[in-house]
């Protein structure tokens, strides 16, 4: 059980990683001269709520007993793509 929360942890967090790149890649392309972490430094606020939200998705996860890679994997993604939706719905980037 203790390494699938380990790996489900990990897995979470490169879902976060991931989704944080699709969106420096979009940026860049948009014109916008922008790494990682100045992306990141922009956006410190919401990158820490959808770390949070990730966390929050693994707890669930690991409570229910339900830990799998394809699940925390997608818990990471989707914390960051959900904020990034409800900025959009608001009119922010």
């Amino acid at each position: 059980m203790m390494l699938e929360i380990v790996i489900g942890i990990a897995m979470a967090m490169l879902g976060h990683l991931v989704h944080l790149l699709k969106r420096v890649v979009e940026a860049r392309a948009g014109g916008q001269d922008v790494g990682v972490v100045d992306y990141v430094k922009g956006r410190r606020y919401r990158t820490a709520l959808g770390m949070a939200g990730s966390a929050v998705a693994m707890g669930f996860m690991i409570d229910s007993g339900q830990v799998t890679a394809m699940g925390a994997f997608a818990a990471g993604y989707m914390a960051d793509s959900g904020l990034a939706m409800l900025g959009n719905r608001e009119g922010r980037t």
